[in-house]
């Protein structure tokens, strides 16, 4: 979709109504029903509204005041609940964002700031964010189109936020020096205008590498929504003298913690375990990414499966995981699965597979069972023992 198509649209009356007329209608039957028959673009329309439905969960401020999008940009936007947290630790009088694309975070950090200057070298994107602020009303956000590069000044500003791009030169990358732009390359120049940094790194970067590439860390944030990983955020700070703290928050939920670098410096090993409590424990998914498992589990009477990231015990919570209750356990056997399912009537299961590259689907087929519900199969695959273990949800 052009820039001027979708502008031209979201300021179309008639094509205003159409969306709300028909916001959950079947698309592919609008599509043929009204195709010819409008005074709008049908096919920009169209995309917008399936783009407004798959934002009523991840950004809910774009359905609501139908802003102007297109799908790679949604795609690669910041959801609403993970740039309403950056919002809770990011403020200041002034903010340089370099890679703001279509803006998303700059909205919610408004009004953290007294001003924000926002930078973004894509014309359609830039052109989108324009109109969007309008729309919204957020006064104190400056959009400039053009290379960042070229608008850095030697005056100082508070905060200067990075988003950079994973997908530059036609490649998907999580090195620094392939993402644009090169931080790395440009810290020198960034460091004579302000004293503090957000990085929004994947969140599939390695903590370890963070503190390889980069000095003044202040703070590393690791960031999920519904217990999937969103971002590993790095705060960069040249008048921060002190250790680094990590922060894990799931935004979805309610779950938090900090704690120091050096946890992760000192991670201590676990006892090899053979045997089963009650309970298994799965971590969540940023206490995963942290890999400071023992930061959680010290105080408590909890042992390591010997290979995956699984934790038993007799009790049923531990902060920090997911806790299922143990139904039953086997060697590898499909066959005594099946048995068991269908003489306990499990017709609907959740399958869970480490070590090995195999889709649940395959047990599935295999077991007679469908996806669903609260009960958990663990298929655990290893070279000498393999194991199955029947679970329940329960906390």
């Amino acid at each position: 979709m052009q820039s001027n198509t979708i502008l031209t649209v979201l300021s179309n009356d008639e094509a205003n109504r159409f969306m709300e007329e028909y916001g959950d209608a079947d698309i592919p039957t609008l599509s043929l029903k009204f195709a010819g028959k409008t005074s709008f673009h049908l096919g920009t329309t169209l995309e917008l509204m399936a783009i407004y439905r798959k934002a009523k969960k991840k950004a809910p401020i774009i359905s609501s005041f139908h802003l102007a999008v297109d799908k790679r940009a949604y795609e690669q936007s910041t959801s609403e609940q993970v740039a309403k947290h950056k919002a809770t630790f990011i403020s200041g009088n002034q903010l340089l964002d370099i890679t703001a694309g279509i803006g998303i975070d700059s909205i919610f950090l408004a009004s953290n700031f007294k001003n924000i200057v926002a930078i973004e070298q894509n014309k359609n994107l830039h052109e989108w964010a324009c109109y969007n602020l309008k729309k919204l009303g957020i006064t104190n956000i400056s959009r400039i189109h053009g290379n960042a590069l070229d608008y850095i000044s030697t005056k100082k500003v508070d905060w200067i936020y990075i988003d950079p791009d994973r997908r530059s030169h036609h490649r998907r990358s999580i090195t620094l020096e392939y993402m644009e732009p090169n931080v790395l390359e440009i810290m020198p120049l960034l460091k004579t205008v302000t004293d503090k940094i957000y990085l929004k790194l994947s969140p599939l970067f390695d903590i370890a590498e963070i503190i390889r590439n980069f000095k003044n860390v202040e703070a590393i944030h690791l960031i999920s929504e519904k217990n999937e990983m969103k971002e590993v955020g790095v705060i960069l700070n040249w008048s921060h003298h002190t250790d680094p703290h990590i922060f894990l928050k799931d935004v979805g939920g309610s779950f938090m913690s900090d704690f120091p670098f050096e946890i992760y410096l000192n991670q201590k090993k676990y006892t090899d375990y053979y045997g089963y409590g009650d309970f298994i424990h799965v971590p969540l998914a940023t206490v995963s990414k942290s890999s400071c498992y023992h930061f959680f589990t010290q105080s408590q009477k909890v042992l390591k499966h010997t290979i995956y990231p699984l934790f038993f015990s007799n009790q049923s919570y531990l902060d920090g995981f997911k806790t299922y209750k143990i139904i039953e356990q086997w060697g590898y056997s499909v066959k005594k699965v099946k048995e068991f399912l269908t003489s306990n009537d499990y017709q609907k299961l959740n399958i869970i597979l480490k070590g090995t590259s195999e889709i649940p689907i395959k047990y599935h087929k295999k077991l007679g069972t469908t996806d669903g519900g609260d009960v958990y199969l663990f298929i655990l695959k290893l070279r000498k023992k393999s194991e199955m273990i029947l679970s329940r949800l329960i906390s």
